[in-house]
């Protein structure tokens, strides 16, 4: 593959992103949003501004519910919040489960605001 060919797939899947509604977020917050608790690692972070909602896809042995986390939202400003997912119990089941278990929260069950500016503080990958 060529490099105009590998910008041109680039340009499509960067573009493909910004027209769904859907933006996957990297977590590595710095500077004054740094938090110096240790999260839970997520393999991916969906926030919806269509929905609006966040979407974690957490590791799972195949039992993982919602319950098992505890989403933590600090306001910064009016319109800028920072949000963290800790899990709080195990999921002692025995599946092989690569691709996580999605598991979603509306904007209002975090009482965060529609159109806020949202930062991840969870650490993302496997």
């Amino acid at each position: 593959m060529n490099l105009k060919s590998i910008g041109a797939v680039a340009l499509a899947g960067a573009s493909a992103c910004l027209l769904s509604g859907c933006l996957i977020v990297s977590a590595d917050v710095k500077g004054d949003y740094h938090d110096d608790n240790h999260y839970s690692r997520l393999l991916g972070v969906e926030v919806s501004a269509r929905a609006p909602e966040i979407t974690i896809i957490a590791p799972s042995n195949g039992c993982t519910e919602k319950a098992q986390f505890e989403p933590r939202v600090k306001k910064h400003a009016d319109n800028d919040v920072t949000v963290a997912f800790q899990r709080v119990s195990e999921d002692r089941c025995k599946a092989f489960m690569p691709e996580g278990k999605r598991l979603t929260w509306s904007f209002s069950e975090l009482g965060i605001r529609e159109g806020a500016s949202v930062r991840m503080l969870n650490e993302i990958g496997r």
